[in-house]
This record gives C-alpha cells, structure tokens and sequence, in this order.
C-alpha cells in the first residue's frame, strides 16, 4: 500500500465564515468512531475502539486512529511517550511570526472502564462525551483551518490517562517548565456535548495563574462577538485546583496560561457510565461549544478579530465586577480613573441600552456601584465606562 502525501497550500487570511463552517456530521461521525458505536479502519483492517481505557487494546486502537486522522489533515504528527502505557499525540503547524511561543488546544482521549473485584470488566463506559466530543471537537477545527499558517505555533495534543490521573499532560506541562517552554496559552476541552437542560451554560474554568483570568474573562468577549448561542460563565476553585479541570491542571501548576472549556453544571447521571453515549448528545450545544473553541483559537494563534471588536469591546482591567457571573446583584468598581463628565452604562447583547448607572463626576478613588440585576434575563451584558477621553467595556453573566 502506497501514501502519497499533497503539499499543504497555506493562505495567510482567516475570516469569521470559518465559524460557520463547523459541520455536526463531521463531529458526531467522529464521536460515533471513537465510542464504538461503527467500524473504524485502522492499519488497513475494519476495528471497533470499544473501550479506551488505559494501558488497553482499545486505548492503542485510538493512539493509531489519532496518529492516522493527523497525518490525514497534513500536520507533523509525532507520538510523545509518557510512560511504559502513556502515549500522547502531537500535531503542530509552524507560525509565521511568534515561532518562540505556542498556542495549544488539547483533549483527553481516554475514557473510564469499571472493573468489579476480580479485576474483570463490569462495564465500559463508551466515553461519547467523556470525551470523544472534545477530540471531534479538536479534529472539526484542525480540518478547518489547515490551510491557514497561525502567527504563532499552535499544536493540537490528545492526552492519555487522564483517567488515571492527568498523566499525559502532567508529563508534557512538566516537561515544558523544565525546557522553558513558552506557552501563550493551553485550552482544554473536555465533556462537549450534554446540556441536558438545554439552558446553553458552559463553565470556562481558570485559576489565577498568569494570565489564565484575562484569558477566561475574554473568551466571553470572543463568544458574544461571534454571535454563539451559549452562555458561558468563568469559573474558579480555592485551594489546591489538581483535579479541578483535568488536563488544564498541571499548567497552573506549572505556571502557565490555561483555560478549560466544559459542562459541568447539568445531571450527570450519565458520567463515567455505560449510557455515556451520542445518542443523548445536545447536538446544537456541542456545535456550539466547538465553534467556541475555534473562535478562540483563531483569535490567540491567528490574532484574528472580527471587524467590530474595536467598536464594541475593549476589555478594561480598570473595570472590576462581582460575583460575575450573577443572579441578582453585582458590584461594579472603576479602578484608578478621575473625571468630570462620565457615563456608567449597561448594554445587551443587541446593544439596547438597559441602565444608565451612573452619570457626572467620578472624582473619589475606586468608586463602587451597586447594580441589582433580578430583573435582567439570563444573558451576557456589556458595562461600558465613557469618560475622561477614553470608552472602556467589560462583560458580565446573569444566570438563573
């Protein structure tokens, strides 16, 4: 058997219709092969990856169907070898500006298999959302941009044995401090496409290390410009965060940027079970889920912004809102400002004014203002600060 490999023809100019290229078919088909639900070819023979569980032949059977699905879409793909069962899969394309810094998408591969005491299996979870959807989710958007050169070196990592303790990325992010390596970010996806209650939430989860705060807050941002029908919330942890958000883990640890996309918020009676299956998948939630996580690679490894982001969110740290996101009250304070003639409004996602907060001089240092929200629909709101020559904006959630 012959593999004639075509030259990649890159173009240099990425737009907002690539959004709205992400095809459901091409995700569900690629979750219905990684959960065993048809048959798959792999090194020239019809397979089913039945189960991908650590260290099984299931778990190997995925290794080669990621390899393979890699070399397919033209990336240099390569196997990185965490331990005697662990092996991750790499692909990476080159960027054209910022070749010392990377920007990485990742998802875990590796499902969950309960055994009973004999060590004999009880029942396999098929791992349809946990997480072949992040998978799909991570081969939809490598499809889609292929022929487009990021600025900086994006890389496309499937982990394994996540299950078993985040080793896969545990290794890599380790192995990136030691060689200092330099992260732009690390976004993880994991658990896709639920949202049983159909109420459109995602969790982008951080934890304040480095930049992973800006980074959460602006992935909202990125999600309304781009008119995706979710709502998403950041959330955090106190305390030790190992076990918080899976394989975004051990870059906090490590001191790196990351942000974890996932829906954690619904009934999980499905989770870690044999009916984790992708007939009980939330289709247009995982559409949209996916297409958020393209618009946020395109924006951090593309530093692509659609055309009205400078006329309508210019994300201010001199804005500060709590708790956001909310279900009745926020507390807004303006950090380091003095003026005479300013404005405090707030706007819905269509740009309909719903309150003038505040207006005239805002003289007194860190001002707070207090904003009862019970009235507002379940959405994302724009707070923007006019005054003193400048026009600052910054989101916040109200969730029910």
């Amino acid at each position: 058997m012959f593999i004639i490999e075509f030259p990649t023809l890159f173009s240099y100019t990425i737009d907002n219709t690539l959004i709205d290229s992400v095809s459901i078919d091409s995700l569900i088909y690629t979750v219905k092969d990684l959960s065993g639900e048809q048959i798959v070819k792999i090194d020239g023979r019809d397979t089913l990856i039945s189960k991908r569980k650590y260290n099984t032949a299931g778990n190997q059977l995925a290794e080669k169907y990621l390899y393979a699905k890699g070399r397919e879409l033209g990336y240099k793909t390569n196997y990185q070898t965490c331990s005697a069962t662990c092996k991750n899969i790499m692909w990476e394309m080159d960027g054209t500006l910022y070749q010392d810094s990377i920007v990485i998408i990742g998802a875990h591969f590796d499902s969950e298999c309960f055994e009973d005491g004999n060590g004999q299996t009880k029942y396999l979870s098929p791992g349809a959302n946990d997480n072949a959807s992040g998978c799909a989710a991570i081969i939809e958007i490598a499809r889609l941009i292929r022929n487009y050169k990021p600025q900086y070196n994006l890389k496309f990592i499937f982990w394994d044995e996540e299950e078993f303790g985040t080793v896969g990325s545990g290794y890599y992010a380790n192995l990136a401090k030691k060689n200092s390596e330099k992260i732009k970010l690390y976004i993880n996806l994991d658990m896709l496409g639920w949202d049983m209650d159909n109420d459109g939430l995602v969790r982008i989860k951080y934890v304040k290390v480095a930049q992973s705060l800006n980074f959460a807050e602006e992935a909202i941002n990125i999600c309304l410009l781009h008119n995706i029908s979710l709502i998403p919330e950041i959330k955090t942890i106190k305390g030790s965060y190992i076990g918080f958000s899976g394989d975004a883990d051990y870059f906090w640890h490590n001191g790196f940027s990351a942000i974890g996309l996932a829906d954690m918020l619904d009934d999980m009676s499905l989770y870690h079970s044999e009916h984790d299956l992708v007939k009980y998948f939330n289709q247009q939630y995982f559409l949209n889920n996916t297409k958020l996580a393209l618009a946020l690679v395109m924006n951090y490894a593309y530093d692509y912004k659609p055309n009205s982001v400078n006329d309508i969110v210019i994300i201010s740290d001199n804005i500060s809102i709590f708790p956001n996101p909310t279900s009745d009250f926020i507390n807004i304070t303006i950090n380091g400002i003095n003026s005479r003639n300013c404005k405090l409004e707030i706007f819905d996602m269509l740009g309909n004014r719903v309150s003038v907060l505040y207006e005239g001089s805002l003289l007194s240092v860190n001002p707070t203002i207090n904003f009862d929200c019970r009235s507002l629909s379940p959405c994302i709101y724009f707070v923007r600060f006019s005054g003193g020559g400048q026009s600052l904006t910054k989101t916040f959630g109200v969730i029910r």
